[in-house]
């Protein structure tokens, strides 16, 4: 799981919500318009460690009513949002996860049940 980085507080991000944004390392495409692009390449990017988003998110738990996944391609990763968004139920959070869509439809499958909104 390579995470790029975190958001603390959005009110953009995850239409309708209070939430965070976590970043994605990690994309299939090369856009040059991209407005991400240092998370593209995972060995450029520093990481930002996936157990202090846990705790971050634990922290916030009645703060938070959603978190927003977006990267690079957050389905990439799909077991990390499989994990977020076990976690993010437990919590009562809802899950939106911007993607291009351009990954395999079985990533889609894996994390249906834990995602509440697709971009």
């Amino acid at each position: 799981m390579l995470l790029g980085g975190l958001q603390k507080l959005t009110l953009l991000d995850f239409p309708e919500h209070v939430a965070c944004t976590v970043f994605t390392l990690g994309c299939d495409f090369r856009c040059p318009f991209c407005h991400n692009a240092p998370l593209v390449r995972t060995a450029d990017t520093p990481q930002y460690p996936v157990e202090d988003f846990f705790r971050f998110l634990e922290m916030r738990k009645g703060i938070l009513d959603g978190v927003a996944v977006t990267g690079g391609e957050p389905l990439l990763q799909s077991d990390f949002v499989l994990a977020l968004g076990k976690l993010a139920k437990e919590q009562g959070i809802h899950v939106c996860v911007e993607t291009s869509g351009a990954v395999p439809f079985s990533h889609f499958e894996k994390v249906l049940p834990v995602v509440d909104l697709f971009l």
